[in-house]
């Protein structure tokens, strides 16, 4: 039972029985690989997306990228989740990038009312909010012309 090992991220972080220096002399290594670990990874999502990517699609994914780092990573973390879900078929068009950057940027709003006016004085819009006027003597409804 003493042969068993864990693999690289499973190791604990000081081995029972180590002292606590001993602990310290593994831990450059651990990050080392670690490191390597997520560049593999990398690795493998960009390759992932170049596949599924036309070449115009790709193009502008990588200008976004430049200017919009954070939409870029949602999209590509976007493509990488359908990808593997089996949602995508062929390569994704530039038309088809263009939906996704939209879906990501912006969220689709809870599904709310057609802002409705009653009485002329109250108005109601989505998401619980009601917009009430004062009452002035000059709105009677006589005096319009």
């Amino acid at each position: 039972m003493s042969n068993f090992q864990l693999p690289p991220g499973m190791r604990p972080a000081a081995p029972p029985g180590a002292s606590p220096g001993a602990a310290s002399a593994g831990g450059p290594a651990d990050d080392e690989q670690q490191q390597a670990r997520r560049a593999q990874q990398d690795e493998m999502k960009r390759t992932m997306i170049q596949a599924m990517l036309e070449s115009a699609a790709r193009e502008r994914l990588s200008r976004i990228s430049l200017t919009r780092p954070q939409l870029a990573g949602q999209v590509e973390d976007l493509l990488v989740r359908m990808g593997q879900q089996g949602q995508i078929r062929g390569q994704v068009t530039d038309e088809a990038l263009k939906g996704l950057l939209e879906q990501v940027s912006n969220p689709p709003q809870p599904k709310s009312s057609a802002p409705v006016v009653s009485g002329g004085r109250t108005k109601t819009l989505g998401g619980g909010i009601t917009i009430q006027r004062k009452r002035d003597d000059s709105d009677d409804e006589e005096y319009d012309l």
